[in-house]
This record gives C-alpha cells, structure tokens and sequence, in this order.
C-alpha cells in the first residue's frame, strides 16, 4: 500500500474529504471526531493533518479534488529559544507563588488566545517533568532575586515519590496475584485427586452391582434376578 509522507493514502485521503465535508470546524473538533470515526489518537490525526496540508500545497490536483481547489494554510509555528523558555517558566513560578493558579496565568501571558496558551501550557509541564535540572536553576535564580520559589521543585520530588509508591503497589499487586494462582493450583490438584477417587469408587460400586467395571444395560441386569432376589 502506498504511503503519503509515511502516512497511508487511504487515511490521507480519508482526512481531506472529511475536511472539505466539515468545511469552516476548529482543528481540534476535526482531530477528535476524526480520530473517533476512524479509532486513531488524536495525536496521530494531528500529525496526518499536517501531511494533508503539505499535500495540499504541493499537489494541485489533489487539492483540487479532494480540497476543492483550496490548499490548506498553516502558520508557522515559532520555536521556543532556550532563554525563551526559561523566562516563561520563571514568570509562572514567581506568580504562582504569588497565589495565582498555573491556568490562569498562562491565559494572561497568552493574552486569552487559547493556540498560544496551549504551546505556554505544554512547554512548562514538559520543563516540570522532565527539565528538572532548569527548574532547579530557575528556582535558585528566582530566590537569589529575593523572592521565595520552592513549591515547583518540591512538585517534581512528589512526582518521583509517586512512582516509587506506584512501582511499590505494583509489587504488592504481582505478589497477591501469584499468591492467588499459587493457591488456584492447589485447589486445582486437590480437585484433581479427588474426582480420581471419586472415579475408583464408582468402578468398584459398579463392579460390585453389575458383576464387572464395565456395565452393560442395567434393565439387563435387572430383568434376569429373580423376584426373590430382589430387596424389599
């Protein structure tokens, strides 16, 4: 199957007719219900989105009949500059710590725009996560300004004592659950052992009403005593 920008052409296809048919819908609503017609991530329609644009300009007869003839424009995204980002997380701590949440104060340096809020948004909490040594930094350059940053850094350690709680309540699942099938085995062979006897049993109840382990047809049986034979 060929493949457009490594995405599948059917898919690619798939989104732009979807597109033209949503006509004027926010980005978002097109990768949800995109994603939800088609069970993809919504990252994943997101990144197929941008390959069906570069399509789009770079194919006119693809635009044409499957865009109607209007590619599909796309503002360049500005990076963040490392001094960039260290100034934004530095301005949320010091208004976090001033008793303002993380939200609102991401809207107000967006200036309500929510494209910009967002990129703000997912550059502090990816820099919280996994930039631990700059947040450090930035935090000792905040306190060395005179003003006290801590929260944030203590946030990160949390976050690794939840995981050591995560990993130790995982052991403590895994261990349950072998105990578990530990003892579903026993029972399991006991059960086992018992049907065995039970079986014996039968054989020998068996041999010693039919005459022989193997019965044949009890009315047989039955019809050939003699009525005095017979327990009252």
């Amino acid at each position: 199957m060929e493949k457009i920008y490594g995405y599948k052409e059917k898919d690619v296809y798939a989104l732009a007719e979807f597109i033209k048919e949503k006509g004027e819908t926010s980005l978002s609503n097109v990768f949800e219900k995109f994603g939800a017609l088609y069970g993809k991530a919504k990252g994943t329609v997101r990144n197929l989105y941008y390959a069906v644009a570069k399509k789009s300009n770079l194919d006119k007869e693809f635009c044409q009949k499957y865009l109607g003839g209007k590619p599909i424009k796309i503002s360049k995204i500005e990076e963040f500059s490392k001094q960039d980002e260290k100034q934004l997380i530095k301005d949320i701590l010091i208004k976090k710590n001033k008793g303002k949440s993380v939200r609102s104060i991401i809207m107000e340096m967006a200036n309500g725009d929510a494209k910009t809020a967002l990129r703000y948004q997912n550059k502090y909490r990816n820099a919280i996560k996994n930039n631990p040594e700059l947040i450090n930094e930035i935090i000792l350059e905040i306190n060395s300004q005179g003003e006290k940053v801590s929260i944030e850094n203590n946030m990160h350690k949390k976050s690794i004592v939840s995981d050591a709680q995560f990993n130790k309540l995982k052991s403590e699942i895994d261990s349950l659950v072998e105990k578990i099938s530990s003892k579903i085995k026993k029972e399991n062979q006991y059960l086992k052992e018992r049907i065995n006897r039970l079986e014996n049993e039968n054989l020998k109840l068996i041999s010693i009403l039919y005459g022989s382990p193997n019965p044949t047809d009890a009315r047989k049986f039955f019809s050939a005593l003699k009525p005095k034979e017979f327990m009252h």
